[in-house]
């Protein structure tokens, strides 16, 4: 059998220097972010309870399972927003107001590897419990545009759906638990025929039948919001084209319009989200950088109901399309060298340590200097931009 002592796990990378102080940067930049609008970072653990994760909704099979000593079957993190919901329910219980959680974390998820997103990831994101309604939904959308901005990207869009019109579109099809499945099943995969057969078989007719058809291809501005409001009647569908349109005039006065696009198809592949949900997308990959949505009755499975929303940036996807775009910032190399004379070790650690102190980074050569190792040649063999040196020649 071949060793595996130079080998990583399936599903996981190495990041490299000057990679890992880009991506570090990055996140650094993305978490001041979510501090300027008043979101206070928390932490949990790398794996929890898998009752907890059950709490979230229905648990994938695609995770990484293991038994403590006493048989208790635990799980290493796939998403964040259930732990920070057990969180919530019990550490912040209380706590009067809204909470307004950040986290960067590593996740892991047992996948097909692809570029972008490995079985174990990083994301970055934010968790606003307690705040219903399109004001909040408006704000979280705008943070996201912020927070992919101060990321370093320019060119993206986010693509904005309702799961409470797509539930009202079922309900006024008629249809029973098994179809609404498939339904929803036809959405998340993309399956423009599986649908199309669907409201066939249910004998569908009219505007109601022309838009569940179609459904998978509403996409546009504003503008479809009320043309759909025009030819609909489920109450349950026209509520939720209110709430988009409201939320969409709101992104207006945060000056991030601009970025948002609707997608009434759209359905996220975790089954908590109650409302509004979105995605966003960059040309550099095609695949979503970010995703999030509304998920008001997860906390009651908590014992804490509360209306819910947040978001969750990929972080590993988004240095690939800074990457892509030659964006991505790579720098090696350390500020200063400091470089001596034989004799003037003593000297050069003080040089060292009074230069961090005034905030460069600096390296000390590793040996003194000679004829044949000049100061010059030091400096490049250790990636450093200038090089001071200590000590006169014997």
């Amino acid at each position: 059998m071949r060793s595996r002592i130079l080998q990583v796990p399936y599903g996981t990378a190495d990041i490299l220097p000057g990679e890992a102080a880009a991506r570090r940067k990055m996140e650094d930049h993305i978490a001041a972010t979510f501090t300027a609008w008043g979101f206070e970072e928390v932490a949990t653990p790398t794996f929890e309870y898998l009752a907890t994760f059950g709490g979230g909704g229905r648990v994938s099979d695609s995770n990484f399972k293991f038994f403590d000593r006493q048989n208790n079957t635990l799980m290493l993190r796939t998403d964040m927003t259930a732990p920070i919901a057990r969180l919530v329910a019990t550490r912040l219980q209380g706590e009067a107001g809204v909470k307004r959680l950040s986290y960067r974390a590593q996740l892991f998820r047992y996948e097909e590897a692809q570029s972008g997103r490995q079985c174990e990831f990083t994301q970055a994101g934010i968790e606003m419990m307690g705040e219903a309604g399109p004001a909040a939904d408006a704000e979280v959308i705008a943070l996201a545009v912020t927070a992919l901005q101060e990321a370093g990207l320019t060119h993206f869009t986010l693509s904005v759906g309702q799961v409470a019109f797509i539930d009202g579109l079922a309900k006024a099809a008629a249809f029973d638990i098994e179809q609404v499945q498939k339904f929803k099943h036809c959405l998340i995969t993309h399956n423009a025929v599986g649908l199309k057969n669907l409201v066939r078989e249910q004998h569908l007719a009219g505007p109601l039948a022309q838009v569940m058809e179609e459904l998978l291809f509403l996409q546009g501005d504003a503008k479809l919001l009320v043309d759909l409001a025009g030819i609909l009647t489920e109450p349950q569908c026209l509520q939720a084209l209110v709430s988009l349109q409201e939320m969409y005039k709101l992104t207006e006065a945060y000056g991030v319009a601009a970025f948002v696009t609707f997608d009434l198809g759209l359905l996220r592949d975790f089954d908590y989200y109650t409302g509004m949900i979105f995605e966003g997308y960059t040309p550099e990959l095609g695949y979503p950088i970010i995703g999030g949505g509304r998920y008001d009755k997860m906390m009651a499975a908590f014992g804490s109901p509360c209306p819910a929303i947040g978001f969750a940036l990929g972080v590993d996807r988004i240095a690939l399309a800074l990457a892509r775009a030659g964006k991505l910032e790579i720098n090696r190399l350390t500020d200063l060298l400091v470089a001596y004379q034989p004799g003037a070790l003593p000297e050069a650690i003080k040089a060292c340590m009074d230069l961090r102190a005034q905030g460069q980074s600096v390296k000390l050569a590793p040996q003194p200097c000679s004829k044949a190792e000049p100061p010059e040649a030091q400096m490049k063999v250790a990636r450093c931009c200038a090089y001071t040196l200590i000590g006169k020649a014997e």
